[in-house]
This record gives structure tokens, C-alpha cells and sequence, in this order.
């Protein structure tokens, strides 16, 4: 909470550093982005290192106040602890056997899903222009993730259809946001971008309530965390009455 606590005060507090008030130009944001990834908590016992991709879209003020939605797709390949998840199937030595009872190969990754609402103020520190500088960011939404079994063979009916379902672990629940990175949007509207370092912490369960690895019901509630780094490329869409040659004005 001393952190929330923290960023909270900063996004809300404007430092003057001895200059006149800057306003910027009001404009819609579009924003694909790219994240890699580290797992923590509860899901470091899960998954490893991953990345995300995604698409975010928001409406900046003439204050640099931000608030706009995005949702990425999380992929990876580092899933832990695959031998305990599929032991009722391995043969002595580790392996799984196909319908025709021989060895069969079986991709096992990682898939899951972000999505937030997000608040953020860039503030005029180590600017180029009004509409650039430190980017403070707040947000709440969802996580979800889950084990995917991929057959090249399609011939594992052990993990296709229904039955994956004892085994994915699908899990989710709500999630909070915070971030802290460099936005920077150019007067000749060429270069936009932003650059970040996230975190994200999760309170999941997992939807599935009966595991077929263990042969339990499951129950309670995980500590989730990721953190990471973002690039997020910028597509500014200013207002009709905004030019490049006033794109930028004190107050």
C-alpha cells in the first residue's frame, strides 16, 4: 500500500521546477506494444520468462493527464514443472505415448491475457516539448493464464479437446497496475513512443476445481506478479484545429 501510496501523491502532485505551467495538445492515442516479462510470486512457480504483445487506446488532456484502455497477449515457452503436471500419463523414463502407443511429441507453453484501465500524468520532467517527459501510470483490469498443450501429431488424446481441461490450469482474477517510463511525442508527429518499466501484481484462482494430476479438488487463492519492460509505439490523432506549426503552446 506504501507504494500505491507514493505513486498516488506523485501523479497528482505537479512539480514547477521553477518554470511557467506548460499545457500540451489534447489528442486520441493508439498504442501497439511489446513487453518482456518476469514472473513472481505464486505464478514464478508456474512460468518463467515470457513476452506480451498488445494494443492499447487512450485521450490525453492539454494537462498530459491520460486515460485509455489496452489489452496484450501473453505467450511463452518456459512452463515449470511440466513433469508433476503430466505424471499420470509419462512412461518410466519421461516420455508420453500417442493412440498407437508410441512416443508422441508435445509442445507445452504458456497463453494468457491482460486487459486495464489506465490512468497516467506525464509531467514536464526531462522534456523536449509539453507533450513529453516522465510518465506515472495507475491502472486495475484482469489476468489470466493458462497451460497450452499443442500435438504437432494430433495424436495425444490424453491433452486434445475436453481433457486439456485437467491440465491447463487456467487461472485469473483481478489485477493491479502500476508503471513508470518516458513518453515522448515529437512536433513534426514522426517519432511517438513511450518506454516503461511495469509491474503488476494478481490476486487469481483457478477456474478448473478438479486437477487430474494430483486427483484433488483445487482450491484458494495465488499471489500473482509480473514485471517488466514495455516499448510502446505512438499514433497521435490531434483535433482539426491543431497544425504542426502551433502544434505546441504556453499557457
Amino acid at each position: 500500500m506504501k507504494r500505491f501510496v507514493i505513486l498516488f501523491t506523485l501523479m497528482t502532485t505537479t512539480t514547477l521546477l521553477g518554470q511557467r505551467s506548460l499545457k500540451s495538445s489534447p489528442a486520441w492515442l493508439i498504442q501497439p506494444c511489446y513487453s518482456y516479462l518476469f514472473s513472481g510470486g505464486d505464478m514464478e512457480n508456474r512460468f518463467g520468462n515470457h513476452m506480451a504483445v498488445g494494443l492499447g487506446v487512450g485521450y490525453k488532456t492539454t494537462n498530459n493527464w491520460i486515460v485509455g484502455v489496452e489489452a496484450q497477449f501473453a505467450f511463452g515457452t518456459n512452463v515449470k514443472n511440466v513433469g508433476s503436471l503430466l505424471n499420470t500419463m509419462l512412461t518410466d523414463n519421461g516420455n508420453i505415448l500417442n493412440e498407437t502407443g508410441n512416443y508422441g511429441d508435445i509442445d507445452v507453453n504458456q497463453r494468457g491475457w491482460i486487459g486495464s484501465l489506465d490512468v497516467s500524468k506525464t509531467f514536464n520532467f526531462l522534456s523536449v516539448n509539453p507533450n513529453s517527459g516522465v510518465n506515472l501510470l495507475l491502472g486495475g483490469g484482469g489476468l489470466w493464464h493458462y497451460i497450452n498443450f499443442n500435438t504437432p501429431g494430433s495424436d495425444i488424446p490424453q491433452v486434445m479437446g475436453d481433457y486439456d481441461r485437467g491440465y491447463d490450469e487456467m487461472s485469473g482474477g483481478f489485477m493491479i497496475k502500476q508503471s513508470i517510463g518516458y513518453v515522448y511525442l515529437s512536433k513534426n508527429r514522426r517519432v511517438n513512443f513511450k518506454i516503461s518499466f511495469e509491474m503488476m501484481q494478481a490476486f487469481t484462482t483457478n477456474f478448473r476445481k478438479y486437477s487430474y494430476s494430483t486427483g484433488k479438488p483445487v482450491s484458494g487463492t495465488m499471489n500473482d506478479f509480473i514485471y517488466g519492460f514495455k516499448a510502446q509505439w505512438i499514433l497521435p490523432i490531434y483535433g482539426s484545429k491543431t497544425s504542426g506549426a502551433n502544434h505546441y503552446y504556453y499557457d
